[in-house]
């Protein structure tokens, strides 16, 4: 069973201490789909789980940087989001599944 990069319970801790960011195109896609950035805490904070987890992979703009990538629906729409933790944690995408 492949396990994430990045424990997940460190990256809620990060978000609900509010030591986190999430990239502008992150922040764009989840709003075009109706959710603000409470709705972005909510769903990684209170709602993912580690069994959400899909994969691990590296960053395609900062090579060698690694990003763990959960699958989750959320309020009747199936995301993608990934995640890193730099120094806080990082919403590097949350959009709509393919």
């Amino acid at each position: 069973m492949k396990k994430p990069r990045y424990d997940l319970a460190l990256i809620k801790g990060l978000i609900k201490d509010g030591s986190w960011s999430a990239t502008v195109t992150a922040m764009d896609t989840a709003v075009e789909l109706g959710f603000d950035e409470e709705d972005v805490c909510d769903c990684i904070v209170n709602h993912l789980e580690e069994t959400h987890f899909y994969k691990t992979m590296e960053s395609e703009k900062k090579p060698g940087l690694m990003q763990d990538v959960y699958r989750i629906t959320y309020q009747n729409e199936r995301l993608y989001i990934k995640l890193q933790v730099v120094v806080n944690a990082v919403v590097v995408s949350f959009k709509e599944q393919d």
